[in-house]
């Protein structure tokens, strides 16, 4: 799960998304590419939050690519979560299916103690709040 939540992997996602709706003409095109108001939030409130990461120790985490990996100081929010919450809310999958697939990333990104629960939590909170702003934003532009 969290190769799907990483920057690049939801960058292309937002991107495919976007381009899809734009070919079929849809006004909401350009709202999966607020992805990139999420990883600003996220950058700044890490930056903000003095939240500690997990111990090395604790983590069961293999990284595929270690030198393409950007460090934070802090842990809080989640990015994966964020990213994956803010996709998953604007792409139009079904509730349930989306619900599981976040929950899934919330538990694994615990479970690799890649973060806290305090810090995943946060990740859904950002990525719904951002989605519901894209949603109300998209509906106001389409009645005018």
């Amino acid at each position: 799960m969290g190769l799907l939540g990483q920057a690049e992997v939801t960058g292309g996602i937002a991107l495919g998304l976007a381009v899809a709706r734009l070919r079929r003409r849809q006004r909401d095109a350009w709202v999966p590419l607020l992805l990139a108001v999420v990883l600003a939030a996220e950058v700044v409130i890490k930056t903000v939050v003095a939240q500690p990461i997990p111990p090395k120790e604790l983590s069961r985490s293999i990284e595929l690519l270690p030198f393409a990996h950007v460090a934070f100081a802090g842990a809080f929010p989640s990015g994966h979560v964020a990213r994956a919450t803010f996709l998953l809310g604007v792409a139009r999958v079904p509730t349930w299916l989306a619900l599981s697939l976040v929950a899934l990333m919330m538990v694994s990104r615990v479970y690799l103690a890649e973060h806290w629960p305090s810090d995943v939590l946060g990740g859904l909170l950002l990525g719904l709040l951002v989605a519901q702003v894209a949603t109300v934003a998209e509906r106001r532009f389409r009645r005018h």
